[in-house]
């Protein structure tokens, strides 16, 4: 690979199979446009300093080792152990299949192995099938990596493919080395690898998007469906109240007619603690929002049963502007969230803010939090374990607030362990 077109092919091939493994075992820590760049400077400087140094074999794999590391440590949630230890695993597998490959077709064919030093139409072919052997062995191992995410039966069916073109490049390669074999025909040989190759890498990363595309709507539908019907339980919850409000209104008006007919003090006495008893049902939020007002006393019953101080004051916003489902998708999922954050720290507090400011209605929630929050591209991201099944709830904020021209923004501060999240929500015509 002393040719610098041919090194810097190969090893961008080589970042695009190490990407796709790596994506499949581990999450990435930014876009896939950021992690697919960062990746390609680090590759090319490893093609570098392979042409610096004529291809030493010693080098080579030092710098293949390092190359991989820093790839996994930067754009992936790896540790540095485990990332230095698939680092050598695919460094070794590498080396491997392109030394076992070269000596077995060499000896297949009676040729020697320094013949792809001077024929290039052999050198391309022979990289096209190393990479594909790579790009197999890479999806075999990702599997293995993570038995946990069983492959569906489609994405095992999927591995016909690259076995499949591994076997028909094999071929191409042995036509190649035959004797008689125009240079022409090695040269149409060697396009016709790199093009089979190249659309089989192609094809899995274009049909490993659509099923994490898939996945997602399917999330996002079930994410909906859950609004649905949160929002469903909250008008129940409304029903409940006006009820139970209208209740505590007449009964308060029976003992005020009760005490006015009675004389003796003791009975005075417990009518009036009755009375400042059913105060308690009839001193709810009232904002003017009836939806606002059943989600606040609905946060206010969920703060005292998990011990967590709530002050809000919503009367100079109620958010009436604001559909009911949407209101639902935007105040209910960070509310959950500053709950859940609330409740693990040592600040046990949450409180809620309503106002208006140049034409946007505007939520300041703030609650305790003892560690900065997990981001990913300015956005926020969830904390729980799993992230594939998770996080959804921010999505649909994110989705809601661009349907009424919105958006949110955050700030944590360390010396006061608070977090707060400011959302602004403009008209949605």
């Amino acid at each position: 690979m002393r040719d610098p077109v041919i090194s810097c092919v190969v090893y961008a091939f080589d970042m695009l199979i190490v990407y796709i493994f790596y994506s499949r075992i581990a999450e990435k820590r930014f876009s896939t446009g950021k992690c697919v760049l960062l990746g390609l400077i680090l590759f090319e400087l490893g093609s570098a300093v392979n042409l610096v140094f004529q291809n030493n074999a010693l080098v080579n794999a030092i710098v293949s080792i390092v190359t991989h590391l820093c790839f996994g440590v930067w754009c992936f949630k790896f540790r540095p152990f485990q990332a230095a230890g698939y680092a050598v695993c695919l460094t070794v597998i590498n080396f491997a299949l392109e030394l076992g490959s070269v000596l077995a077709f060499s000896a297949l064919t009676h040729t020697q192995p320094t013949d792809y030093n001077t024929n290039l139409a052999l050198l391309i072919v022979e990289c096209s099938t190393c990479k594909a052997l790579l790009f197999l062995t890479c999806l075999i191992l990702s599997y293995i990596a993570v038995p946990s995410a069983r492959w569906s039966r489609h994405q095992l069916s999927l591995l016909l493919f690259p076995t499949l073109s591994s076997v028909c490049l094999a071929i191409f390669w042995y036509i190649c080395l035959q004797d008689g074999i125009a240079p022409k025909i090695q040269y149409l040989l060697a396009v016709a690898s790199l093009l089979f190759f190249g659309s089989t890498v192609l094809l899995f990363i274009t049909y490993q998007h659509e099923l994490e595309m898939d996945r997602e709507r399917m999330q996002m539908k079930s994410e909906n469906q859950r609004l649905l019907t949160e929002k469903s339980y909250y008008d129940i919850l409304d029903q409940q109240n006006q009820q139970l409000m209208a209740y505590a209104h007449d009964a308060k008006n029976h003992l005020s007619a009760i005490q006015s007919l009675n004389t003796d003090p003791a009975i005075d006495r417990y009518i009036v603690a009755l009375s400042d008893q059913l105060k308690s049902y009839t001193s709810n939020c009232h904002s003017g929002n009836m939806m606002l007002d059943v989600m606040i006393n609905k946060y206010v019953l969920e703060c005292e049963r998990r011990n967590i101080r709530f002050d809000y004051y919503v009367r100079s916003c109620n958010l009436r502007d604001v559909e009911d489902i949407d209101l639902v998708a935007i105040l209910g999922n960070l509310m959950d969230n500053a709950l859940t954050a609330a409740e693990q720290s040592l600040k046990r507090f949450v409180s809620l803010e309503t106002t208006t400011r140049n034409g946007y209605s505007v939520i300041v929630i703030s609650n305790g939090c003892d560690a900065a929050p997990e981001t990913r591209g300015g956005r926020l991201v969830t904390a729980k374990e799993d992230k594939k099944l998770h996080g959804y709830g921010l999505k649909s904020v994110y989705k809601t607030l661009k349907k009424y021209h919105g958006d949110y923004s955050w700030e944590y501060s360390e010396p006061e362990k608070t977090f707060v999240v400011t959302v602004m929500i403009g008209s949605s015509q």
